[in-house]
């Protein structure tokens, strides 16, 4: 009889922590499950990828680059202020640019995998915001895959009637009036802020022999494939009716297995004051996230909020391994300081947690229950900040670098009020009927067997 062998997966993974982070978990339980996975980034995340069990194609050229480089790759975005602008210049530069070799990288894979499986069908799954794969779907020359599942680990940026223009964080439309006025909106945003991105696109797409239509790019990813699943509860993401059929929901990362092999993780010598809490205090963590480190954001003012009080515990992560204060920087005796220690192991013994409103940390703290208070204004954290205040599982302070006074007042009003607890728990309960590497495994049962969305 013959063996029934799974597709062969093509993974791919915009290069930068933020997405390499969540994808290489995807990666390592298609493994465990018996898929073979061959993984596209930049050459930077190679080993990242091969040590989870994926072989590895790089990204060549003008889109071989990592997050800990754009700052010298494209200088002249540092003296754009956060905001539209600066967002705009980032996707123009380091997501719409990159196409080319994407798309190279992604075919150079999907050949090596068909030369040496004959018949077998090949599949990719495409981060989102890597838009190399997307030209497959409108006819690009060259060898094409048997089929495309879209995979979102950042806030939808999907346009609807029922949600804003994405960026500036505004609440969803509550009127007809409003509805018009986000149309509005959302075309001068269009037609202004990213006039340059989307002829950019239109421009590489004809190039790459692929038929260009009159949508906007951000669009194309959640549209053109042939699913799109957002790996995360639906109550963290605003609602669109009009999202297509091809749209749904994962309920999060799959849940890996406990290494037996592993070697237990190093802890601070104050880690029993966490976990077991024996004064019952109220415990604040704090982390400013794990590309940007500049602590004067969040960290120091977190600590300065909250010296002055014995019975609350401030816990500073840093966010990267072998990461320092200043020595000139004041560590107040309620505060005590660690240079990594993953989100999760963390979150399910605090109290609230202070971020910067990044998607990955926002939906690690609701998965553990820990309600936030949040803070960021770069990249798509405006967004992601008022989604958390909208899902009511955070307290929003509408900026990137919050006062004191501010911090302090968002932390209360997280502690003394139970119905940011409740939010949590609520969604966590939404998060327990789902089984995402169950739910992407079917997606890609359905597209092989050619189901209609």
């Amino acid at each position: 009889m013959a063996v029934s062998l799974k597709p062969l997966i093509v993974l791919t993974c915009t290069p930068g922590k933020g997405h390499t982070n969540p994808i290489k978990i995807l990666a390592k339980a298609l493994v465990l499950d018996g898929y073979e996975v061959t993984a596209v980034s930049s050459s930077y995340y190679r080993k990242t990828f091969e040590d989870v069990g994926c072989s590895y194609v790089a990204i060549k050229g003008y889109g071989d680059y990592w997050d800990g480089e754009r700052e010298t790759r494209w200088p002249e975005r540092a003296f754009i202020p956060p905001g539209p602008e600066q967002f705009a210049f980032t996707i123009e530069h380091s997501f719409v640019r990159v196409i080319p070799d994407q798309f190279a990288a992604v075919q150079k894979a999907i050949q090596g995998l068909k030369d040496k499986n004959p018949g077998r069908p090949v599949i990719v799954l495409n981060e989102s915001a890597f838009l190399g794969s997307l030209p497959f779907k409108r006819g690009a020359r060259g060898v094409k895959p048997d089929g495309i599942i879209g995979l979102g680990i950042n806030p939808v940026n999907l346009n609807s009637r029922d949600t804003a223009p994405f960026g500036p964080g505004l609440p969803p439309p509550t009127s007809e009036a409003e509805v018009a006025q986000y149309a509005e909106i959302r075309k001068q945003i269009e037609h202004g802020f990213y006039t340059k991105a989307q002829a950019a696109f239109n421009d590489i797409m004809k190039e790459l022999g692929a038929a260009v239509d009159d949508g906007f790019c951000f669009d194309a990813p959640y549209l053109w494939p042939d699913r799109f699943l957002q790996m995360c509860p639906p109550s963290t993401q605003y609602p669109r009716s009009d999202a297509p059929k091809s749209f749904s929901y994962a309920g999060g990362l799959p849940k890996l297995p406990a290494d037996p092999k592993a070697t237990p993780p190093e802890r601070p010598s104050w880690w029993g004051e966490v976990i077991y809490n024996p004064s019952k205090k109220d415990i604040v963590f704090v982390c400013q996230g794990t590309v940007v480190f500049d602590y004067a954001t969040l960290v120091i003012p977190t600590m300065e909020a909250l010296q002055d009080r014995p019975n609350t515990l401030v816990v500073v992560v840093l966010g990267e391994r072998g990461a320092t204060l200043d020595p000139s920087i004041t560590v107040p005796e309620n505060v005590r300081v660690a240079d990594y220690i993953p989100f999760d192991d963390i979150l399910p013994f605090v109290h609230v947690f202070v971020g910067n409103g990044g998607y990955g940390g926002v939906q690690h703290s609701i998965a553990q229950g820990t309600p936030l208070v949040v803070a960021g204004d770069t990249e798509d954290k405006t967004e992601m900040c008022a989604i958390a205040a909208w899902a009511g599982v955070a307290v929003n302070l509408r900026t990137g670098r919050p006062t004191v006074e501010a911090l302090r007042a968002g932390i209360d009003e997280v502690l003394s009020s139970p119905k940011y607890k409740r939010a949590c728990q609520k969604i966590q309960d939404e998060i327990k009927t789902f089984d995402p590497l169950r739910v992407v495994t079917a997606k890609i049962d359905e597209v092989v067997a050619g189901v209609e969305a």
